[in-house]
């Protein structure tokens, strides 16, 4: 029998680079009878690597031929002690190794057993996953990751596990280059947001990478995976992938710095320690912001809105800065966008798609294992952005593209906030109308949606807005037609649906209803017929949408409400609270959401459709605190619903629950934002579980609000503004309370 040792693995024509250690156990071949009758060649270097358990060197040279026969006793002695040294753990690691195909060497090029691909952004103008020979550890194959553009691509497999166990997780790594600040090459905890190691340079040369790993409670499986990138943090580059193993252990090494396994988790134990943090997100400069904007909106509430000089200026004086403010806003969007550190992992979805629309068109766009969880609406402006791009000359990833990208949002944000002044200044007046834009513009809330995470909320609320106004407004054709928009851009429209219904209901507008279902639906099929012509047509969109609204399935996806205090975040859908999965209470709080504003609609007053604008608030703030599968930023449309029903109801407690609701609104995506861009996920820690309580009282607070507004009629507006004379009485009081006293009780002037 001969054969071939290529880079430490014994190579037999029957059987392709087997391990020499897989040959004598698993074949059962007697050691004895194995070095009596093997001849060796070395085609190469000399044998290098048993796994990751130590280094030994076999003394045989390039081309030379080593005939190893029994000859004398003590020889094989020798030989046989140091199998024995060998062998035994060598043969441990290989039985407790859980990967299948850890080396990459059984396959295709292109579909390695026991592996599959996961791409964030899929096409070979993205990035490759192969299989290739040129360059390995050990055996004759590896794995190579390519991004070509910022991305994040991995070969995954998934093992079976036991709870509450813990597992050494190692493999080597070469990288061959990287560009970009994402997470380098790594060995992935397939859901976990990060904490396990990773390169961005080796030198040239393969590096051993491993961390210890500790399962959840009720988990029985986890994913690895060869990755290059992160969840949070895209990256382009090439790196080399081999010789990976999963070992269980029987508890974690000591000072082991171990990571959770369960996607579910937020941090994992390590006996009684809790592991470190890769990063500390520091609250002070969100609560700092949070306080400005308290204080900005108290000095607006107290004093402005009750100031007659201020609240009675002629109207030219007002258009004067209206520009200003307008203007204002803007630059600050346009420092904010090209300085603050946003998603990059949405930025650059976004630029993505906007490049494949230009490349592909729409045809081709929604291609089978292509990632795009967006409907065609907001595609054509990404189409239109990315060919400016391309005419501007704006190189991937600098300061210029992104705020290109984020340009829609930021305009769409000074379009609100001129609609909230003009409707406004209609039913308050200039000055209170002039204040309540500025409540908006300078919102951090809004400020960090659009200008530093750079999302399309504003774009949408624009037509979602509108087709509540034109509800409000008795326009019935006309808010068909901009909820059909509003639907094409973000599926999130549908949990407004039963605003529109219940108008067309109270007025019996069946005849507007036809029409607006008519050309509302003509007008959503007209725009999205390029991409499904020929890609499913009907069935296409439907399974689009279908996909969208089935995708995340966890119980809060960084949303701070009910959820966040009940389980960590991001838990599945198939765990229990109070006996009951979280994918049904899902279904019961939507039926619920459905219901509370029914019973706002048709208490009192059917006819007075004013009060839609409040009906979509108690639809969202209900879905978002406790409804499952909401993300951080869904909270967005209640700000802007909470002002225009104001202005409708002129009742000042809704002012004081748009404070809240900013508050709560901002910090939660600040939060969010932080821990994403330092690689984990927001965890159950003070600032999350008050803001989610915070949450849940303002929803209280709310339906409080509703009911004494629109079930008993009781209205509380804002104070009439006081005159300068009044104002300098009201002044001498409050001094007069806190003038200093003597000692006695006496005050100075009893003296």
């Amino acid at each position: 029998m001969e054969w071939n040792i290529v880079n430490g693995r014994v190579c037999d024509p029957d059987k392709v680079n087997m391990p020499y250690i897989y040959m004598l156990f698993y074949e059962k071949i007697n050691p004895n009878d194995f070095l009596a009758t093997v001849k060796y060649t070395n085609s190469g270097a000399v044998f290098q690597k048993v796994y990751a358990f130590g280094w030994t060197k076999m003394n045989i040279g390039r081309g030379e031929v080593g005939t190893m026969i029994k000859s004398t006793r003590a020889a094989v002695m020798t030989v046989l002690m140091l199998l024995l040294f060998v062998l035994p753990v060598t043969s441990i690691y290989a039985e407790g190794n859980l990967l299948q195909n850890p080396g990459f060497e059984e396959g295709g090029d292109d579909a390695p057993s026991n592996w599959t691909k996961d791409m964030w952004i899929s096409g070979d103008n993205s990035g490759l996953l192969s299989i290739q020979s040129e360059e390995v550890h050990s055996g004759s194959k590896a794995a190579v990751i390519e991004n070509i553009e910022p991305n994040h691509l991995k070969w995954v497999q998934t093992i079976e596990a036991t709870p509450n166990s813990y597992y050494r997780i190692s493999g080597w790594i070469k990288v061959v280059s990287t560009a970009g600040e994402g997470i380098g090459a790594n060995i992935l905890a397939v859901g976990v947001g990060g904490g396990y190691p990773s390169v961005t340079d080796t030198a040239g040369e393969w590096q051993y990478l491993e961390y210890i790993g500790q399962t959840g409670p009720e988990q029985k499986s986890f994913g690895i995976g060869a990755s290059l990138g992160g969840y949070s943090s895209l990256i382009q580059g090439k790196a080399y992938f081999d010789d990976f193993a999963v070992e269980k252990l029987d508890a974690a090494p000591e000072g082991a710095n171990v990571i959770s396994l369960d996607s579910a988790a937020v941090s994992p134990d390590a006996g009684d320690k809790k592991a470190d943090t890769p990063h500390k997100v520091s609250p002070t400069k969100m609560l700092l912001i949070s306080a400005l904007f308290s204080v900005f909106f108290a000095v607006l509430y107290t004093k402005a809105f009750r100031s007659e000089k201020l609240m009675k200026q002629p109207e030219n004086i007002y258009s004067k800065w209206l520009s200003i403010a307008i203007g204002v806003a803007f630059i600050l969007r346009v420092w904010i966008g090209l300085t603050a550190q946003g998603y990059q992992n949405d930025m650059n979805t976004f630029i993505s798609w906007g490049q494949r629309m230009v490349d592909l068109g729409p045809g081709k766009f929604y291609e089978e294992g292509y990632f795009a969880d967006y409907p065609p609406g907001y595609l054509y402006i990404l189409y239109v952005l990315s060919a400016i791009r391309g005419v501007l000359g704006f190189t991937q990833g600098s300061g210029g593209e992104n705020l290109l990208f984020k340009l829609p949002a930021i305009l769409s944000d000074l379009v609100l906030g001129y609609f909230i002044y003009q409707m406004s200044r209609k039913k308050l007046g200039t000055g209170i109308a002039f204040g309540l834009m500025l409540l908006f513009l300078f919102n951090p809330a809004v400020l960090i949606n659009s200008a530093a995470w750079g999302q399309a909320d504003s774009f949408f609320l624009i037509f979602l807005l509108l087709s509540i106004h034109g509800a409000a407004n008795k326009k019935f054709v006309r808010s068909a037609i901009l909820f059909a928009l509003a639907t094409l851009i973000k599926p999130q429209a549908l949990i407004f649906t039963p605003v529109l219904l219940f108008a067309f209901y109270h007025h019996r507008a069946w005849k507007q209803l036809g029409f607006g279902a008519l050309y509302g639906l003509g007008i959503f099929g007209l725009l999205a017929a390029p991409f499904f012509w020929n890609n499913g047509g009907l069935v296409g969109i439907i399974d689009l949408y279908k996909s969208t609204l089935s995708s995340y399935p966890y119980s809060s996806v960084n949303a701070f409400n009910l959820y966040a205090l009940t389980d960590p975040m991001w838990s599945s859908l198939d765990l229990t609270w109070l006996g009951i999965p979280y994918r049904v209470w899902g279904f019961i709080f939507i039926l619920v959401a459905v219901a509370v504003a029914a019973f706002y609609s048709f208490k009192k007053d059917r006819l007075d459709l004013t009060k839609s604008y409040f009906i979509g608030m108690v639809l969202i703030v209900v879905v978002f605190v406790l409804g499952t599968k909401m993300h951080e930023r869904y909270m967005f449309p209640a700000l802007i619903l909470c002002l225009f029903t104001y202005i409708e109801s002129r009742d000042r407690r809704f002012l004081s629950l748009f404070i809240g609701f900013s508050l709560t609104q901002y910090i939660n995506v600040a939060y969010t934002l932080s821990h994403l861009n330092a690689d984990v996920s927001p965890g159950a820690d003070g600032i999350v579980l008050v803001t989610a309580i915070a949450n849940l009282a303002l929803l209280l607070y709310m339906l409080n609000i509703g009911y004494d507004v629109y079930v008993r009629k009781g209205i509380k507006p804002l104070p009439a503004p006081i005159t300068l004379e009044e104002q300098y009485e009201e002044d001498l009081r409050v001094v007069g309370q806190i003038k200093p006293h003597q000692k006695g009780g006496r005050s100075n002037d009893e003296v």
